[in-house]
């Protein structure tokens, strides 16, 4: 059976014009046959595209399909079946459709800066005009969505958001975003399940991969995070924080966060549960110039000002993962519940530099990010490789650090507070600067294994 292929010059579209008409005219061409629409080469501009069940928007390799940069062509769009009342202007859209791929390496362009203000010096931060695109690819309860080979470009906003989606693929994607624009992730999988991610780059203003479970969202269940190079000024792979709804069944493998203020991270910061989450085999760095980087930052708390009950992160297991770093590895929870089973296994520190994490932390928390251990004043303070504060089996196993050849302050290798249960075995560590201690410990019961105390 022969599959029937609709280019949109077909339908009249015009290069370096306007041509939504045209090609949402080629769009409903190909979802009556089940079939393609194709972007040929060249560049064609265009306001919000609706994709349905059975089409693939293929884009020729040297095919740009670049967002018009007048917000008028982008009608608004109510967030149906949910508690949000507010509506969003997409690039792309499709809901409650079944089988819709996008491929053919080629180009989406938002057209970026068409929807920002100038950075306020001497900060580098665009800043988002109200309304823009965003999120400008939008999937909303679809079955069997596929992103493949495929390049994203200059987004205004949020990049991909799969929104109560089954059976998604993500493989082969380029997100290339300005790292300084405003709210410019790259994928933000919300309530979705059975979702695969893999041999993607992706280039983000913030996080690159971000599972959420919000709460006018269901649980998001049974994710995989594979092959993938990203890079970004904030968390190169974040669960949560949005977690109200659960994550669960989630594991990130062979992956490399170079360059981000966090490579990895949790964080609950309004109730829910994340559980049952794997690293493995994950590498990269974090910025030489930022104060606050953290290779991985484990974290519940109460966000400050809201009236949230207290969430609960458990069962994670982080191994064979190596960083170059100025940071320290955070993982804490408030006072009124702890972490739960998590394992640190052959985890490689090479410091380049030690950041000063009591003068990063004064006493009144006035830190200027609301992203930093702000419920765990004293954790924060602490200038030690590894920060743990209110955990229960917690286990240190295989800890290797390298420390900068003239260490100009003292440094512990680990530091723990409110510890119950667990191992540390990590023999081979020392402290640096004229640190004598490796391990500071404040009530802390756990199995201690070779000569690691």
């Amino acid at each position: 059976m022969s599959i029937q292929v609709t280019s949109i010059t077909d339908t009249g579209a015009q290069q370096e014009r306007l041509c939504t008409n045209e090609i949402q005219h080629a769009i409903d061409r190909a979802a009556e046959a089940g079939g393609i629409a194709y972007i040929p080469p060249g560049q064609w501009i265009s306001g919000t595209l609706r994709l349905h069940s059975g089409v693939t928007l293929h884009l020729h390799p040297a095919a740009v399909l670049k967002a018009s940069g007048d917000i008028t062509d982008f009608p608004e769009i109510p967030r149906r079946g949910t508690t949000k009342t507010d509506q969003s202007h997409h690039f792309i859209f499709a809901e409650e459709a079944e089988d819709v791929v996008i491929t053919g390496g080629g180009t989406l362009d938002g057209n970026g800066y068409a929807f920002w203000d100038d950075p306020k010096p001497p900060m580098p931060w665009y800043r988002a005009k109200k309304p823009r695109v965003h999120p400008m690819l939008e999937f909303r309860r679809c079955r069997r969505l596929r992103l493949e080979n495929v390049r994203i470009a200059n987004s205004p906003g949020w990049t991909v958001h799969p929104y109560c989606c089954d059976e998604v693929t993500l493989r082969g994607v380029t997100v290339d975003n300005y790292l300084y624009g405003p709210n410019t992730d790259g994928f933000d999988i919300n309530g979705c399940r059975d979702v695969f991610i893999s041999d993607c780059k992706l280039t983000c203003g913030d996080d690159p991969i971000v599972i959420k479970a919000t709460a006018d969202a269901r649980s998001s269940e049974r994710i995989l995070i594979n092959n993938c190079v990203v890079r970004t000024n904030c968390i190169g792979v974040q669960l949560g924080q949005e977690t109200e709804s659960g994550i669960r069944q989630v594991t990130v493998s062979n992956c490399v966060m170079h360059d981000c203020d966090r490579m990895f991270g949790i964080g609950i910061w309004a109730g829910g549960v994340v559980e049952d989450v794997t690293v493995t085999n994950c590498t990269g760095n974090t910025p030489e110039d930022m104060p606050l980087a953290r290779p991985i930052h484990i974290e519940v708390k109460q966000h400050v000002g809201w009236d949230v009950p207290l969430g609960l992160i458990r069962n994670v297991t982080i191994s064979n993962f190596v960083a170059r770093t100025r940071g320290r590895l955070i993982l804490v929870a408030q006072d009124g519940t702890a972490l739960e089973n998590v394992s640190l296994r052959d985890v490689q520190l090479r410091y380049t530099a030690l950041a000063d994490a009591d003068k990063l932390s004064p006493p009144d928390g006035a830190t200027g990010s609301t992203q930093y251990a702000n419920r765990n004043l004293q954790a924060r303070r602490q200038n030690a490789a590894v920060v743990v504060e209110n955990a229960e089996n917690f286990r240190l196993e295989g800890l290797h650090i390298t420390w900068p050849e003239k260490p100009e302050l003292p440094y512990a290798a680990m530091w723990a507070r409110h510890v119950r249960g667990g191992v540390i075995d990590a023999p081979l560590v020392s402290a640096c600067g004229g640190q004598k201690e490796p391990f500071l410990l404040d009530d802390v019961d756990v199995e201690f294994r070779g000569s690691a105390r």
